[in-house]
């Protein structure tokens, strides 16, 4: 799947989640093309490296929810929780809602010493996982990555260093703060799925 089939996915599915009462749905996919995505307010003269991005043919791609920009691509794994607000009220509150999945998201990846930094998964002081929300009157779309075979240097390669950092990143560089995690796909997808058994998968 590509990046720009993905965003355009999860954004179909959110709308149809609004439009009715009680549907979930759940994505697991990655993108077989190297891509930029920011969010949805970034400047990009500000995030990207255009010219790296374009001198190689990376594709810049802006989705629906807020926050950093990231580089998908190979052996970086993207999900995707489209979630009804009315079925599970306590994610209204947007700091539990946050802490919430992302604990299911750890427990998912079975990576050991999985832990959170502010809105991030990270092994000890290096970051793994990343993720935004976008919600509407009724859902929240909560969406995220995890690396576990990406060329990290990518990272470098294609985007600047954010003025906006956590603050355990402590003005590290994008090789420095991030780690890929011991994840298996297949696993991880299946104990997601057993975590929100109301969401339809899509593939």
């Amino acid at each position: 799947m590509t990046a720009e089939k993905g965003l355009a996915q999860e954004q179909f599915f959110h709308n149809l989640a609004e439009q009715h009462e009680s549907r979930e749905f759940l994505m697991v996919w990655e993108s077989a093309q190297t891509s930029v995505v920011v969010g949805r307010g970034a400047r990009l003269a500000e995030q990207v490296r255009l010219d790296a991005c374009e001198a190689d043919g990376v594709p810049v791609l802006r989705r629906s929810s807020g926050g950093g920009s990231v580089v998908l691509g190979r052996g970086c794994l993207n999900y995707t929780l489209i979630l009804n607000l009315d079925l599970r009220p306590h994610l209204r509150d947007i700091a539990e809602s946050y802490r919430g999945i992302l604990a299911n998201i750890a427990g998912a990846s079975g990576v050991p010493g999985a832990n959170q930094q502010e809105n991030d998964l990270a092994i000890g002081e290096f970051k793994f996982g990343g993720c935004a929300q976008r919600r509407l009157r009724r859902t929240v779309l909560h969406h995220g990555t995890l690396l576990y075979q990406f060329a990290l240097g990518a990272v470098d390669r294609y985007l600047l260093e954010p003025s906006r950092q956590p603050r355990y990143r402590n003005h590290r560089r994008h090789t420095e703060f991030l780690t890929n995690a011991p994840i298996s796909v297949e696993h991880f997808q299946s104990r997601l799925q057993a975590l929100y058994p109301e969401a339809e998968l899509v593939s």
